[in-house]
This record gives C-alpha cells, structure tokens and sequence, in this order.
C-alpha cells in the first residue's frame, strides 16, 4: 500500500488524507489535535488507512523520532502535502531531510500563505533551498483568496482542500488556490 505523509491534515487540510485513502494509501497525519485526528480515524475509508501522529511540530526531535518511525512501519513515503505555520521554521527541512533520505522520490507539496505569491528573493529563493534535497519533487501550493463582487474573503477549509487536492493532481511547479492577486484585493 502506497504511503503518504499530511501535516495539518486535521484543520484546513483536512479533506486531503480522504482524498488519498479513497485511492489506497496508508496516510500518516500530523497534527497536535487529538480531537481532529480522533474525527480522521471514524472518517475511514474501505480503501485505504489513517496513522494517527499526535505531534507538534515544533518540537523538532519528537517530529524526527515519529516522523521516521512512520516510515518504519508504514514503508517510504511517496507524497507528502505539509501546511506549516512559520513558528516552527526549520520543521519544512527537517521533514524534507527525512523524507530525502529514503532515497526514493517523494512528492513535496508544501502549503504557502498567499505573501509566498510576490516576488520577493526569499520567495524565489524558496525553490533553491528544497534543490538540495535531491530526491524531492518540489511542488508549491499557494492560498490565496477570493474577490466576489467588490470584496475579497478568505478561501473556507472546503475550498483549500479541494484546492489542495487539485494541486497534488495536477503536479504544477507552482499552484495558486484561489486568487493571489491583484494582491491589494487581498483581504
């Protein structure tokens, strides 16, 4: 059974793990919500698996230990879709390391707020430093936002998730959920 990694899959993200289970994979949820990995788990599907990872991943080490211990027992780790909030900056690499290190390719989408949209040297800059871990498939996915009528909202949990599943469908470089710009439309 093929295996796939999701971290934050019980908030925003949490019609992603479905949309892989209904196509077999054993998924592995990271998330720091017992209570939203607890509605993961009753939401099974008949083909495919949820590996509960009660974690946060701010705590680097317990990440590492948990993260390697799913690969363990679960085999390499063929996609992985990781929302990431920047109070645990180094917790993208470190997950991009482990998963670099099966030395087979993975799929790394990685969930970005919708400023990763403008053209700044970090933003570009972004792309280069995932470059080293050579048995990635870098893929961007950023959220924007929606203009209806003469004002903008932010996209619903329904929206990035299905958002986010188009992404890991179509397999772009960069895609955008939603809208990115005009950015002085953004709410």
């Amino acid at each position: 059974m093929p295996h796939a990694l999701i971290v934050g899959g019980t908030g925003m993200l949490k019609g992603v793990p479905g949309y892989f289970t209904q196509h077999g994979y054993t998924v592995s949820v990271i998330a720091r919500n017992p209570n939203g990995l607890n509605n993961l788990i009753e939401s099974k599907s008949e083909h495919g698996f949820i590996n509960p990872i009660k974690v946060d991943y701010s705590d680097y080490y317990l990440l590492e230990d948990k993260l390697k211990s799913a690969i363990d027992n679960y085999g390499k780790i063929e996609s992985a879709v990781c929302w990431i909030h920047s109070t645990a900056p180094e917790a993208p690499y470190i997950i991009a390391d482990i998963l670099n290190d099966q030395n087979t390719k993975c799929k790394y989408f990685h969930v970005l707020g919708c400023e990763y949209s403008l053209p700044t040297k970090e933003n570009e800059n972004l792309h280069f430093t995932f470059e080293r871990f050579v048995n990635l498939i870098y893929k961007k996915i950023i959220l924007g936002f929606v203009i209806e009528d003469d004002t903008s909202r932010w996209l619903t949990d329904t929206e990035i998730s299905n958002g986010v599943i188009d992404a890991v469908i179509n397999e772009k470089d960069t895609f955008v959920v939603g809208k990115a710009e005009p950015w002085e439309k953004k709410p």
